[in-house]
């Protein structure tokens, strides 16, 4: 059979599969000369109806996203849920991955080509995108340092007064600076951790969300606020090596609760000036 005919027969068959899902012929002739090339193979043909529906979700049909959503979402889920059966985990990984392949500015949907069934590779993407996140989340939970871990020991020794004395206004305004910089939600999860001594599962029950994601949320903050410090002292003190950065972290305990506290200060009077007007 030609390629012309091909194509006919497999837009058809995804007319016939997907009848709620419109797209025309061009649109669709155009899609398989992109992803099959000029001559497409029979093989392909037993998963027209599938690339049908994949040229709809390109071109962003609502009625597609969502056929696509009906006919994968379940496969994905049970993909996922081999790596990890933590409920949070599950729901991230699959937003993730609905991201990728339907949402992305180059969503991956659009290099399906047919040489299997569409949900055998939606698994096979499902399953690589749950590995890398527990990998990833692996790697931060052991190389992430934690900035309160950091800046709450106390040192005392002449050394001690002299590294202080002599960092201590770099390094407090490279703080200041950072903790500014956090959103409002950023700042108030530091003084519930920092100040409140709240746990993560006090602080998830009090935002309303798993014990995960207000942990990540929290080391999102932290690491955040110790990537701009060390930027800020380092560009100021270009000879300071990170174990010598993390010792005077560890010099400056207290500091970052002032700044924590500060910042409430600035905010309280921001919103009493906002309110005035």
């Amino acid at each position: 059979m030609r390629a012309e005919g091909l194509l006919q027969r497999m837009y058809l068959d995804g007319r016939q599969q997907w009848p709620e899902v419109a797209v025309d012929l061009p649109t669709f002739e155009r899609h398989c000369h992109r992803v099959l090339g000029p001559k497409p193979g029979p093989d392909c043909v037993k998963h027209g109806a599938d690339l049908y529906l994949c040229c709809a979700c390109v071109v962003r049909n609502p009625e597609a996203l969502l056929a696509f959503d009906r006919h994968c979402l379940n496969v994905a889920r049970a993909a996922v849920a081999r790596t990890s059966r933590d409920p949070e985990f599950v729901i991230e990984t699959l937003r993730e991955l609905w991201d990728k392949l339907l949402f992305a500015e180059n969503a991956k949907v659009a290099e399906y080509c047919a040489r299997g069934p569409l949900q055998a590779w939606v698994r096979i993407a499902a399953v690589r995108t749950a590995l890398d996140r527990s990998r990833t989340e692996r790697i931060r939970n052991t190389r992430q340092i934690g900035l309160s871990d950091h800046l709450t020991v106390e040192a005392s020794g002449p050394e001690s007064t002299l590294t202080k004395a002599r960092y201590a206004s770099t390094f407090q305004e490279a703080l200041e600076s950072a903790i500014l910089s956090l959103t409002s939600q950023e700042r108030n999860l530091l003084r519930m951790h920092v100040l409140g001594r709240c746990s993560i599962d006090q602080i998830g029950r009090a935002y309303g969300v798993h014990r995960a994601t207000a942990a990540r949320w929290l080391e999102r903050a932290k690491a955040h606020v110790l990537t701009s410090v060390r930027e800020q002292v380092v560009k100021k003190h270009t000879a300071l090596t990170d174990n010598e950065f993390m010792s005077i972290a560890h010099l400056m305990g207290a500091e970052l609760e002032l700044s924590l506290t500060a910042s409430t200060s600035v905010e309280e009077t921001g919103s009493q000036s906002r309110t005035a007007s």
